[in-house]
């Protein structure tokens, strides 16, 4: 029985499909991100989050990882340019894909201040990427090469793509069963009563029935859109769905390239062959559908995608190993699809301590920090903790060493009155950064939003 769904299963991924839709998904990746690279140069956010910033939070593990030198991050933005331009144009393929993937990892870990969901599915998307030979249609290699051009591809391609676009609805819509989304109508209340002057329905925005109809209806639109994405009778309806719930949010919410990336994806859901008839018009590809042979899957290629999967599976369940409310502690909650779920604000106040003479400082954090690391910092217990090593190491090199930093920090979260997020008797200079609990993170709110 089991040999037979193996085998059933492994004829239906080396099935051919037509290369039309994954080469559509090559160029519309490819173009947005070239997009993307390019409004780092024309915001002038090279200089804001590379330049300015004195000191840079890092990914647990990747302290190695800083700003290039002098012009190099500008060096690396553009490179970023080019290859997604190369990916997009299906030129020089292979290592364009490769490298973009490598300068867009390192770009986005030089400060996890930066952190967005949509930051990670890129990595993701781009890795996957490099094996698929999602430029054997529609590229400038063809075009030279026309005797290496393909009509199909095998279906494995399609479905791992579908698999990864499908993991960013799935798990944001299970992360969205929670109290605060579903009982309270937290954070969409505050977010949407500070949108009223939205064209049309924004005079409805202040009432909280309002906010409780857009939180049920985006958890039940990221839980169940793939299905009907899948299903043929379905697929343009939810398609139509998807343009208006991203175009809807994109509008409400400052969510950067989020909504376009994934309103361009979607269409990987689409039967394979959708956009051929454009393709052929403009003379991309061949009217001639020619035979050819498929490349077998890999016997080393089974385990690696089944680590991958694993891996893409169980990472947004990690933060079930620790105890309290993910959104207060956010142990676990990067890297989780866990979109729109929190609105929080702190304040930080840290002392400093000579245990030799009992002297003591206020730190100003603006004398370390740019406004918008303080804001991040203010809520995050990871990026307090990596704050008070960074003082600690200043005081070091002014010639005290051994100083004790005490943290007072009041947080609120989705509309409740500030909590303790630390407790101020831990020395956090003397704690380690780590996988482990963080026992020094106060027990988060129990109480209702208070509107």
């Amino acid at each position: 029985m089991v040999g037979a769904v193996k085998q059933r299963l492994g004829a239906l991924l080396r099935a051919p499909v037509d290369i039309a839709a994954l080469a559509a998904f090559r160029i519309a990746f490819g173009t947005l991100l070239c997009v993307a690279a390019l409004r780092f140069f024309a915001h002038r956010w090279i200089h804001e989050y590379y330049e300015v910033p004195k000191h840079f939070f890092h990914y647990y593990g990747f302290s190695w990882v800083h700003p290039w030198p002098g012009y190099g991050m500008y060096v690396h933005y553009a490179a970023m340019v080019v290859c997604a331009a190369c990916v997009a144009l299906g030129l020089f393929y292979r290592p364009a894909i490769a490298l973009f993937c490598a300068l867009f990892t390192y770009a986005h870990f030089v400060d996890k201040t930066n952190y967005l969901n949509h930051y990670y599915l890129v990595t993701c998307l781009s890795l996957v990427m490099t094996v698929l030979p999602l430029d054997r249609a529609a590229s400038v290699r063809v075009w030279r090469r026309p005797d290496e051009a393909w009509s199909s591809a095998p279906a494995w391609c399609l479905w791992i793509l579908r698999f990864q676009v499908a993991c960013v609805y799935f798990f944001g819509g299970v992360a969205k069963l929670k109290a605060d989304w579903l009982v309270h109508a937290q954070p969409l209340t505050i977010w949407l009563g500070a949108n009223t002057e939205f064209p049309g329905l924004g005079r409805f925005f202040h009432e909280k029935a309002f906010a409780y109809a857009f939180s049920w209806c985006g958890a039940v639109f990221d839980l169940t859109i793939v299905g009907f994405l899948l299903w043929r009778r379905t697929r343009p309806f939810a398609y139509l769905v998807v343009v208006f719930f991203h175009v809807v949010t994109a509008r409400l919410f400052q969510l950067g390239m989020f909504p376009w990336i994934m309103t361009a994806m979607a269409l990987v859901f689409f039967d394979p062959s959708w956009p051929r008839a454009v393709f052929e018009r403009i003379g991309l590809l061949s009217r001639e559908r020619r035979e050819h042979a498929l490349p077998s899957f890999p016997r080393w290629g089974v385990p690696i995608v089944v680590f991958y999967a694993a891996f893409e599976l169980l990472v947004p369940f990690r933060h079930v190993l620790y105890s309290g409310n993910v959104l207060w502690t956010e142990e676990g909650f990067r890297f989780g699809w866990n979109v729109m779920l929190m609105e929080k604000n702190g304040a930080v106040d840290m002392t400093v301590i000579d245990p030799a003479t009992h002297r003591r400082w206020v730190v100003d954090p603006y004398d370390y920090l740019t406004r918008y690391q303080i804001k991040m910092m203010s809520t995050q217990p990871d990026m307090i903790l990596e704050f008070a090593h960074i003082v600690a190491d200043d005081y070091a090199k002014r010639g005290i060493p051994g100083v004790e930093v005490h943290v007072d920090a009041q947080v609120a979260l989705n509309g409740r009155r500030p909590h303790a997020l630390i407790d101020p008797r831990v020395d956090l200079a003397k704690v380690s950064e780590g996988f482990g609990p963080k026992p020094w993170i106060l027990p988060g709110p129990t109480e209702a939003p208070e509107f």
